[in-house]
């Protein structure tokens, strides 16, 4: 029994030494074990690099809500109502002013919860206030995708739950005048920007934030053409305007709907010149004409293509087509042309014509009340007079009901293949002059005049026509056209700088309702059991639950539409009502999407919005110049921290030295292992942090050294050594206990209310305390009394101590 316990130490002793050793070799000569191969040092963001974020909260739909129950509570009150009614509004009132003193702390919870989600290995929030605004900045080490670390941080997860609205009525548009209104006296009264305020409105219906966009001047919408004259500083201004954006038609093709909505909109930046890309072709023809030496530019509307104009043009024009580029070499030059339209020639002739039309024949108007067989006989009656030398341009004025009865029959030279069959026959194939027998057509029973031979007609074509002298090789023409393809031709003008928030005053197809993410429990992945697809299934608290089923009683045969953080995820329709408290967002691509959502609810809602007002990159080199900087210095320290301790201390310095060696190993394995072994967080390593390692590893041996010099004392009183290791180690434990508890006190108030920074000091400051408690106390201890079980222990001068001589008595 006691060799088994007295091989227990030691064994343990051994594993533990091997894992230490294990976890201290770097990470790639540890790949091959899953588990602890992964173990490694997380940087902060000053030596890792990454992304700080600076977030302001927004309060404002705190302060409505808030609002709007004092408005309600003091209605009932001068409404004589029950004291139930009241008590339960004033309760709600306690709760969310409960919940606006608790934003900070609530935000910061849900956003450590995100940045650990990246993989980030700390969640450096540190909440502030400047002036009225509340603010977090955020700190991702080892994100240098600000993108992503923005998307995921700053995302709202708001779950809310919309009624179809699309009619547009007196009533809404009064709503979103009084909005604007609202906007507008927040902005005088509060001196909130437009982008404080584009921020705060974001997440509600037809209010779109812009932001800063550039204008040339033929491009400001209509109703903002006056801002061009305006400056920064000027104000916010209101307008009326019509915005074109973009749509679906019915059969989901892309359109353009215009929208009627109000802007608030400011110049934020003075008008500055920019280059702008010229994409239509005779602008640029005629920018390049006045730039380009030996340049000209000729724009031909409807040119016949006749022997006035070159065959090589026309060849090249027959064969373009509308919107085309192309390049043409001439003997004397050479031709850049753009085609806007061609007609090919072709076989037209001059006609008359009288039309006589009865009751359901195309196009015939409802006076007309004739038969077809009337119509038949009047048509004759009519060709019969023609035939004994009536007037045909009177007679027509008189009966005909086609459009050119005013004109006397005639109508535009009628192209071979452009008419009706029966009707073109007649006219191509009678004299100049001839009356047809009556053409019967969909339309009605025509007369026929053919007023001239049939002819055929030039190509005519609308083009563009850069023309230069001096190029027989073609080469300024094809480096044009590539230019113009490129989009390299770009004209000089100024451009105005403009911030605006729209107001949409066409319903976007859905309204507020009053069930949305703070009824909301809990979110599980699950399998629709008819269609096998994944679906997210929600969970809602008991008043949830009994606002969706009145929501879904009220909407039976309608859509009831689910966002997720401003966006529509799906638009089922209400089938019947649906009791029980929960509800299933469809829509999810694959099952990783589904969870992700899932995860995303669970993760938690944040209680205000947040928006991003600062960010900061730090890139990975910066950092690394601060780690090796900072390894130097603590391995200088170290360096001549031994020496000393060598020089002083002799065989004892030895020893501090092996203590001081495990102390670094054991620092070194703890930086990669979770905090209490189990935890999720680790211990990242920042510059303030390498400045309390290095505090601390000079503070690692103040014990040895108050130790020593007690043993040092007590040898020199001619103590053995063994009895002066004791003596020594008791005295010395005193001082050693008040001095670390001390610092160990200090740490935890640093840590408490310190920023960030302090608080990574504090961390290593605190855990090299502990570590150098273990080193010197029982490490160094256990050392010294392997030494004391040798002679070694009887050589006083390895210790730097010359024994007294003892005075005879």
């Amino acid at each position: 029994m006691s060799r088994n316990r007295s091989l227990t130490w030691p064994i343990v002793t051994a594993v533990l030494a091997v894992l230490v050793a294990f976890l201290a070799l770097p990470q790639s000569m540890r790949g091959w074990m899953p588990v602890l191969g992964s173990a490694k040092i997380h940087y902060g963001l000053d030596l890792a690099g990454g992304t700080q974020l600076d977030f302001r909260i927004s309060e404002q739909e705190m302060l409505d809500q808030k609002a709007e129950l004092e408005s309600q509570i003091a209605e009932l009150k001068a409404q004589g109502a029950s004291a139930e009614a009241v008590s339960a509004l004033e309760l709600q009132l306690v709760s969310l002013e409960e919940q606006q003193r608790n934003v900070l702390e609530a935000i910061r919870t849900v956003l450590e919860r995100r940045i650990n989600s990246l993989g980030v290995s700390e969640a450096t929030i540190t909440p502030s206030v400047i002036g009225a605004e509340k603010h977090l900045l955020v700190e991702c080490p080892g994100v240098i995708d600000v993108q992503q670390c923005i998307a995921t941080v700053g995302k709202t997860i708001k779950l809310e739950f919309k009624e179809e609205f699309t009619e547009v009525t007196d009533e809404f548009k009064k709503n979103v005048e009084q909005e604007v209104a609202d906007a507008q006296r927040r902005m005088s009264a509060s001196g909130i920007t437009l982008t404080q305020l584009s921020e705060d409105l974001s997440d509600k219906l037809g209010v779109a934030n812009l932001g800063e966009q550039t204008f040339f001047k033929d491009m400001l919408p209509k109703g903002l053409e006056d801002l061009w004259t305006k400056t920064p500083g000027s104000g916010v201004f209101r307008r009326n305007v019509k915005l074109n954006v973009p749509s679906q038609d019915a059969e989901g093709n892309p359109t353009v709907q215009e929208v009627e909505g109000i802007f608030l909109s400011e110049v934020t930046r003075a008008r500055t010149q920019t280059g702008r890309t010229i994409n239509e072709a005779p602008k640029a023809f005629g920018l390049l004409a006045e730039r380009e030496e030996g340049a000209s530019y000729t724009a031909h509307e409807k040119e016949a293509l006749g022997t006035k104009i070159s065959p090589r043009v026309i060849g090249a024009i027959r064969g373009m087509q509308p919107g085309e580029l192309q390049a043409v070499t001439m003997e004397e030059g050479s031709r850049v042309l753009f085609l806007r339209s061609f007609v090919p020639g072709r076989e037209e002739v001059d006609v008359s014509h009288i039309l006589i039309t009865y009751a359901g024949a195309t196009q015939a108007k409802p006076t007309v009340t004739r038969t077809k067989t009337e119509a038949m006989e009047l048509i004759n009656r009519i060709k019969t007079d023609i035939d004994k030398g009536s007037s045909f341009e009177g007679l027509a004025r008189t009966y005909s009901e086609g459009d050119s009865a005013a004109q006397g029959g005639k109508i535009d030279p009628l192209a071979r293949g452009s008419q009706l069959p029966a009707f073109e026959a007649a006219a191509f194939s009678q004299q100049p002059g001839q009356v047809s027998a009556p053409v019967e057509t969909q339309f009605g029973y025509h007369l026929v005049r053919t007023d001239s031979a049939p002819r055929t007609t030039s190509d005519t074509a609308s083009y563009d026509e850069l023309s230069f002298a001096s190029d027989p090789e073609g080469a300024r023409a094809a480096a044009t056209v590539s230019a113009l393809q490129r989009g390299d031709v770009k004209s000089t003008e100024e451009v105005a700088y403009i911030r605006s928030i729209f107001f949409s005053l066409v319903p976007t197809g859905w309204k507020d309702t009053p069930l949305d993410g703070k009824n909301f429990r809990s979110a599980t992945v699950s399998l629709d059991p008819v269609t096998n697809i994944p679906v997210v299934q929600i969970t809602f608290d008991e008043e949830g639950g009994k606002l969706f089923q009145e929501l879904t009683k009220r909407n039976i045969g309608k859509r009831l539409a689910i966002f997720v953080g401003g966006d529509l995820i799906s638009a089922p329709v209400v089938q019947g009502e649906i009791a029980g408290g929960n509800a299933v967002i469809t829509g999810s691509a694959n099952f990783d999407e589904a969870r992700l959502l899932a995860q995303d609810l669970n993760t938690g809602a944040i209680p205000a919005p947040i928006f991003l007002s600062g960010q900061r990159t730090v890139e990975a080199t910066l950092g690394a110049d601060a780690l090796r900087t900072s390894m130097q210095a603590a391995a200088i320290g170290i360096v001549l921290l031994m020496l000393y301790m060598l020089l002083i201390y002799r065989l004892l310095g030895v020893l501090a030295n092996i203590s001081l060696a495990l102390y670094a190993i054991l620092f070194f394995v703890l930086m990669k292992i979770p905090l209490f072994l189990f935890s999720g967080q680790y211990v990242v390593l920042t510059l303030a942090g390498m400045a309390g390692i290095i505090l601390s590893t000079g503070m690692a041996v103040d014990a040895n050294v108050l130790i020593f010099e007690r043993i040092k004392e007590e040898l020199k009183r001619g103590r053995t050594f063994s009895l002066a290791l004791e003596t020594g180690f008791e005295k010395a434990w005193p001082s050693i206990r008040d001095g670390n508890v001390s610092t160990l006190i200090t740490c935890a108030i640093l840590f408490t209310i310190g920023t960030s920074i302090v608080r990574g000091f504090a961390i290593t400051l605190g855990l090299g305390v502990f570590l150098s408690m273990f080193t010197a106390i029982i490490v160094t201890k256990w050392l010294a009394k392997r030494i004391a079980a040798t002679p070694l222990a009887q050589r006083s001068e390895l210790f730097g101590v010359k024994r007294k001589q003892e005075m005879p008595s």
